[in-house]
């Protein structure tokens, strides 16, 4: 029997999958330096990098992606998932903007915590820039998961 999607995430060290390539280009990081007030596009020698915090706004799109819900709404169907946080994060490689960034996602080895009605799910979290040796982020990412 198949596991749905919010069985998948309550398995420790349950490998969720790999997301499809995603471009990322001018026109996402200008609408999100837009959204967000921040103008000024990292430049190094010339070359424009996505801003950092859009990588990691991509998220829940890259994961949904991986576990192959169509959209992080079709999840919500067996309950809801909130973002709670990280445990860690490092921006590693800047998203040279032109390129693909594609995320792989497994449930931690940490496992689950229950507090109260809320479940803590602990997600590994790696993305990378094709044809980059270094990814672009690493993360143990918290979600809150509720019936």
């Amino acid at each position: 029997m198949a596991l749905n999607h919010a069985d998948k995430l309550m398995q420790p060290e349950f490998d969720l999958g790999v997301s499809d390539w995603l471009p990322v280009n001018q026109t996402m990081n200008q609408a999100f330096a837009d959204v967000t007030l921040d103008p000024v596009p990292m430049q190094i020698e010339g070359q424009v990098f996505a801003h950092g915090f859009l990588t990691m706004s991509l998220l829940a799109h890259l994961m949904a992606d991986a576990m192959k819900a169509g959209s992080s709404g079709n999840i919500m169907k067996q309950g809801y998932a909130l973002n709670y946080g990280f445990n860690r994060l490092r921006l590693i490689e800047p998203v040279p903007l032109g390129s693909r960034i594609r995320g792989h996602f497994r449930t931690s080895d940490q496992g689950i915590v229950q507090r109260d009605a809320i479940t803590i799910i602990a997600v590994d979290v790696r993305i990378e820039i094709e044809h980059s040796e270094r990814p672009a982020m690493i993360a143990e990412w918290l979600l809150a998961w509720k019936k």
